[in-house]
């Protein structure tokens, strides 16, 4: 039995990064034999177990063969017979298909670090057409390692996997893990760039008008990484750009369970869209529109929100100077008028009345206060 280190931990450590993960390969052993070491099972589809102390994850060396459409239609086969290289020519990209054995040589059989010094990403072999999740992956690595490009024949096979269709037949959650990690990317708006070129943006988000805001997101997402905003604020951007959104209830639904969009973004873009026109104009608005823009961000119950709703409306108009100007004057005087009006002493307004009429006397309540503070 030999045990390797494998994938990105490998190409982290090739590169100078940190590495976060490790995964390894073992070749020449099987099921039953892992298990008689300690090592605990938790793969379901292929192999894989967790060492009994370290915890890492531990994979047989396997093959994988097309069966059926879909990023599931693999055959898998593990045993003792299966080769490192073998196990190394299924994975996607040569960068990613280097080992490392225990006395720290490498095997790299793909020259996968030759590729790392020249900052190409390229297949591994023709099997890479067989999985269209590779689309989304390919995209998110060319955000992550911005300086890199994709080999112009992998280029080629991005295309065909589009226009074999087989990027429908992916579990929409399993768009959204991929989506979700490139945001995190230092140059997310890249990953977009890839599915646009390969025709896998349109296939998608049909809705999108790519060209036409192409200069916005990239400018958008610059802001947001310069701010260091996190991952869903980075999400919930993006989706503003899909301006149907704010204009078709019916279409919004529909995009959101076709990329399974995890409801915390989806009332981030919602609330800032709804109330983008408002906050556009902050300054013109008298105290009963900025009292009923508190209540339709519903800030008196979630105040927290602001932030979020004001980085992603920062953000989103970053590329108009003088909007980007006002935003912070807008955030600060909506965090003043909040903290006031929390301040009101409303249990008096609420004695002898009925339910509808509380409400209407809290709001003429905070209307009055707000008033007398602007």
């Amino acid at each position: 039995m030999k045990i390797y280190l494998v994938g990105g931990a490998v190409r982290d450590q090739i590169m100078g990064l940190p590495v976060k993960d490790k995964d390894y390969v073992v070749v020449g052993s099987t099921s039953e034999e892992l298990v008689k070491l300690g090592y605990k099972p938790v793969g379901k589809d292929f192999p894989v177990f967790l060492h009994p102390k370290t915890h890492h994850e531990y994979a047989l060396a396997r093959t994988e063969r097309k069966v059926s459409k879909g990023y599931k239609g693999f055959k898998v086969y593990a045993s003792k017979e299966v080769t490192l290289e073998e196990d190394l020519k299924r994975r996607d990209l040569t960068i990613n298909a280097i080992a490392k054995d225990a006395r720290g040589q490498f095997i790299d059989p793909f020259h996968g670090i030759q590729d790392i010094k020249n900052k190409v990403l390229r297949h591994v072999s023709s099997a890479f057409v067989e999985d269209p999740i590779r689309v989304l992956r390919i995209a998110r690595f060319s955000a992550r390692f911005h300086q890199f490009k994709i080999h112009p024949e992998t280029a080629a096979i991005l295309k065909q996997i589009v226009k074999n269709k087989e990027i429908e037949a992916v579990a929409s959650e399993r768009i959204w893990h991929e989506l979700f990690v490139g945001f995190s990317e230092e140059k997310s708006y890249l990953m977009f760039e890839v599915l646009h070129k390969c025709g896998a943006l349109k296939l998608l988000l049909p809705e999108m008008n790519y060209v036409k805001h192409k200069k916005s997101i990239k400018k958008s997402f610059e802001y947001a990484l310069k701010s260091k905003y996190s991952t869903e604020i980075k999400a919930a951007l993006f989706f503003m750009y899909l301006y149907p959104l704010k204009v078709n209830s019916k279409l919004q639904k529909e995009i959101y369970i076709r990329l399974s969009v995890p409801t915390a973004v989806k009332k981030l873009t919602e609330k800032t869209i709804s109330n983008l026109s408002d906050l556009k104009q902050f300054k013109k608005l008298k105290p009963f529109q900025i009292l009923d823009l508190i209540y339709k961000m519903d800030l008196f119950r979630s105040p927290d929100s602001l932030l979020d709703v004001m980085q992603i409306f920062e953000a989103f108009i970053s590329s108009e100077p003088n909007q980007l100007r006002k935003a912070s004057t807008t955030l600060k005087c909506l965090k003043k008028y909040l903290k006031h009006l929390n301040k009101l002493n409303l249990s008096s307004i609420s004695q002898n009345k009925r339910s509808l009429d509380i409400k209407g006397a809290i709001y003429e309540a905070r209307l009055k206060a707000l008033t007398k503070l602007i």
